[in-house]
């Protein structure tokens, strides 16, 4: 493939295959649950996607995740092959790993997922999803990718609050990670703190010192990675759940090439001094009863946009990602 060094880059294109997942696990941000929405999406669409993006970007790396992305897995196995016909190398994943039932199915998982081009995975492991799924499982799954030769295997835990502070979530994942980068030497550990949106509003947030009202800005949605979910809503990877666009619509590439962080209705605020503390501010003013405190600003921005979610349609979708 010849690379046209005036395109623009894109660093990452994810597309959400299913919010449907195994687990329904405490910190998922996604609202990944056995009761999801049924609908996947189609490899027509994300042929579509490709063909448009790469007449137009440089797309470096093409992720797919879910929910779990495994749980429609001939469909997986046909995305990861239609990405590599586009000369993209760089293809990866985040599992749970439920699919290491046997030595023999995870090894029949993981040489398709090579076969097609799978270049990345990442097992997620921790105190969330082990409340659901044997290590021994998430185990076979890790030994099988190893075997049949994907190149870049790592654990990826979540902690509550940093890694360091001690309850019994934190105190769980750091047993499990320790005994598998012992026996797994081989993958490398990216350890990151749960973000409180999604169920952990829920679920999570009482463990957590409630904070002042947090006014620091969100300009990690300055950086040029973008999600398309079987819907064709288009979303900055960092925060779903706040659309750009709709790929079925419009064309992908016009959605990014008009995407202006600072014009955004909802993104231009979280950027701007204050911070998400400018989505309270309009949810008050529309009768919103803000809490004493959040955790941070992820937590408040998740609140206020859960609020005036039907104040902004065709922005805050979809609709499945909140309560």
């Amino acid at each position: 493939m010849s690379i046209d060094n005036n395109k623009k880059k894109i660093f990452m294109i994810t597309f959400l295959i299913s919010y449907k997942c195994t687990n329904e696990c405490k910190h998922c941000a996604l609202l990944g649950s056995p009761n999801q929405d049924e609908i996947t999406i189609k490899l027509e669409d994300v042929k579509s996607y490709l063909e448009d993006l790469t007449s137009n970007y440089i797309v470096e790396e093409v992720g797919f995740f879910g929910g779990e992305p495994l749980l429609n897995f001939n469909l997986l196995v046909s995305l990861i092959e239609e990405v590599k016909r586009f000369d993209i190398t760089k293809i990866g994943l985040p599992t749970n790993g439920y699919w290491g039932k046997s030595d023999l199915i995870a090894k029949k998982y993981a040489l398709k997922l090579k076969e097609a081009g799978l270049y990345r995975i990442g097992f997620s492991v921790d105190a969330f999803h082990q409340e659901f799924i044997s290590l021994d499982v998430v185990r076979r799954a890790i030994k099988a990718a190893h075997e049949v030769g994907i190149e870049w295997i790592a654990l990826m835990p979540k902690y509550l609050g940093s890694e360091n502070e001690k309850n019994l979530f934190n105190e769980q994942t750091k047993s499990m990670i320790d005994v598998l980068s012992k026996e797994f030497e081989f993958c490398e550990v990216i350890k990151s703190e749960v973000i409180v949106t999604g169920r952990a509003t829920q679920e999570l947030s009482k463990y957590y010192s409630m904070n002042a009202i947090p006014s620091d800005k969100c300009l990690i949605l300055k950086t040029p990675v973008f999600s398309i979910d079987p819907n064709g809503w288009v979303s900055h990877q960092s925060c779903h759940g706040i659309c750009i666009g709709n790929a079925k619509k419009k064309s992908v590439s016009e959605i990014i090439s008009e995407y202006n962080y600072r014009k955004h209705p909802i993104i231009g605020k979280l950027v701007a001094k204050g911070g998400p503390k400018n989505l309270l501010e309009i949810a008050i003013e529309k009768g919103y009863k803000p809490q004493n405190g959040y955790v941070d600003k992820c937590h408040l921005c998740f609140c206020a946009r859960n609020f005036l979610r039907p104040f902004y349609p065709n922005i805050l979708e979809p609709s499945n990602l909140y309560f």
